[in-house]
């Protein structure tokens, strides 16, 4: 749960004097519109809106970022990306950029790609994973664009460490509508999620226009720092996050450690215990500060009531192994500025963004999955250990090839107590430490069979009740308990291992299915092994297994291989 703190409660230093940075020039523009290309305003063109939003508007820059699929027809008889990357050449001046780029979009979400050598669509590259695998060839500078789930949200921002180099930013505002309200909360909460998990992204507000009003539909606009005034200054600018996206036209927003800067990574050889962030703020149309807030991965600091004019020093703890920190301000006109962010990582190469919710339980063995990642483009060694209060739990290494990522498979023994302190070390680098409350061992009734990898995981019990979490038996024993195990099955998985062929068993078996006499020997089927089991066939074909609503009937013993373990609990639900 995220902490608020108040302007009391963390030291302000304003003792140095600071000011924006005197070596970069700040320029207000559009990385995201439309024409009729595609779907925009019909009978419009790139050079229609570069126009209006270099002459009109009086932006600095506009990128025309048209959907892709539209380029499968051609305009005039030539490809309509190669005559927007003229119409851009053409439209821009000493003092506007004309951007050409292109919309990827597809169910998973939708990504700007700026000044590419060529273009990719949905109908060709049709996979996020296709797509990206275009874009590290192409290695060209792109865009998340609004993360909402409307549109899609990459997976939930499923990590992939080289792609990292090529989606440099992401929206945190889109819309052209004139209430200018387009940072909205879900697109500024999955900023958050981006960030956390891996993601290094600076922030952006796109107008999205579809209309005739490039520029002109409201005051939304991303801030870059660059160093030339010039398109490749934009892109730079944008490949290094120097980056802000604001609702207010002419806000200027930096932010700054004795470290680095604003969209950078500092690598530490140590773990800063805390960090001194410089703010600068200022508004020339006098609009006050209403609420300035500093986001950690754990935490938000507020202050309140300050100056148009502002700049402020603030100590912050480093909350995480990998830390960033961004600033939002929210006016008092209600306008909204959120900053990229600055990075504090490891200089190893491993990372951990997240350890996804497990059960695990009282006195047991218990699996903890999670994926590592290395986002180095040399191997990477990664020796991880695992503490289960303060005991070394699980100790190995793996090796990563350049960008690879990796799940870790860990098996951790818990204690006798209601709550479980888990750190876990790679490289000697603590990524994670977090308590967790554990459940009481599961019950399953198990018969006549041998338990297996089962035994001491689970407590085992002889009965057929109600309070199990699972049921397994023998085909043998339907005969004399058929209708109790059916009612059973109404509330409950049941595994049914054949040890004989009978009427009952047949009544449950779906008809397209047939059990033999036969048995077989030493078989893999369906991603399990069995030592010995009964042939069934599906149309002809072995399987491995049954399932029939809430029962899975097994041929042979599944419980007798650990090789099973994983796909075998799955399919009876077992955590």
């Amino acid at each position: 749960m995220k902490k608020f703190f108040s302007l009391l409660l963390f030291l302000s230093i304003s003792l140095l004097i600071f000011s924006f940075p005197s070596d970069l020039v700040l320029l207000f523009g559009n990385p995201h519109s439309h024409t009729a290309f595609s779907d925009g305003e019909p009978g419009t063109t790139p050079s229609d809106a570069y126009k209006l939003a270099r002459d009109l508007a009086n932006l600095d820059f506009m990128a025309v970022t048209d959907h892709a699929y539209y380029f499968e027809a051609d305009y005039k008889g030539r490809d309509k990306f190669e005559v927007m990357k003229e119409m851009a050449k053409q439209e821009t001046t000493d003092k506007f950029s004309a951007i050409a780029g292109f919309e990827w979009t597809a169910g998973v979400g939708h990504i700007n790609v700026f000044e590419a050598s060529k273009w990719t669509s949905r109908n060709v590259k049709t996979t996020i994973e296709e797509f990206y695998d275009w874009l590290i060839n192409e290695k060209a500078i792109a865009q998340f664009n609004h993360p909402i789930s409307m549109f899609g949200t990459f997976k939930d921002f499923e990590y992939y460490p080289e792609v990292d180099n090529y989606i440099n930013v992401i929206e945190v505002g889109n819309g052209s509508w004139s209430k200018n309200d387009t940072i909205n909360d879900e697109m500024f909460s999955n900023y958050i999620l981006a960030l956390k998990k891996g993601w290094h992204v600076g922030a952006t507000v796109g107008q999205d226009n579809h209309k005739a009003n490039w520029g002109t539909g409201n005051d939304s606009r991303t801030a870059v720092w660059v160093k030339g005034k010039n398109k490749n200054g934009i892109l730079d600018g944008f490949k290094n996050r120097k980056t802000y996206g604001t609702e207010d036209k002419n806000a200027k927003l930096w932010i700054e450690t004795k470290d680095t800067i604003m969209g950078d990574i500092y690598y530490y050889d140590s773990i800063p215990e805390k960090i001194q962030l410089k703010v600068y703020y200022n508004d020339p149309d006098n609009e006050k500060i209403e609420t300035l807030s500093i986001y950690t991965p754990n935490n938000v600091y507020a202050y309140h009531d300050l100056n148009s004019d502002y700049e402020n020093t603030f100590e912050i703890p480093i909350d995480s192994t990998y830390f960033f920190v961004f600033v939002r301000i929210d006016q008092y006109d209600q306008n909204n500025i959120v900053s990229s962010p600055i990075w504090y990582e490891p200089k190893d190469g491993i990372r951990v963004f997240e350890i996804p919710k497990t059960n695990m339980y009282v006195n047991s063995e218990n699996n903890l999955n999670f994926y590592i990642y290395n986002i180095y483009d040399t191997k990477s060694k990664a020796n991880i250990k695992i503490y289960v209060d303060d005991e070394l739990s699980f100790n190995n290494t793996l090796e990563l090839n350049s960008y690879e990522k990796k799940i870790v498979n860990a098996n951790i023994k818990t204690h006798n107590n209601k709550n479980a302190n888990i750190k876990i070390y790679i490289n000697d680098i603590l990524w994670k430490n977090y308590s967790i409350d554990l459940d009481e061992k599961i019950k399953v009734g198990i018969i006549n069979i041998n338990p297996g990898f089962l035994k001491g995981k689970y407590i085992l019990s002889n009965d057929m009740s109600e309070d199990l979490s699972l049921l397994i038996i023998p085909s043998s024993i339907l005969k004399e308990k058929y209708e109790e195990i059916i009612d059973l099955s109404k509330k409950m998985k049941i595994g049914i291992v054949i040890d004989e062929i009978n009427d009952q068993l047949t009544n449950i078996i779906p008809n397209k299915y047939e059990i033999t006499q036969e048995k077989i020997n030493n078989a893999e089927l369906n991603k399990l092994h069995y030592d010995e089991c009964y042939r069934i066939l599906y149309k002809g074909k072995e399987r491995g297994f049954v399932i029939n609503k809430n029962i899975i009937i097994f041929p042979g013993n599944p419980f007798e291989s650990e090789k099973n373990e994983s796909f075998t609990k799955r399919l009876l639900n077992l955590k």
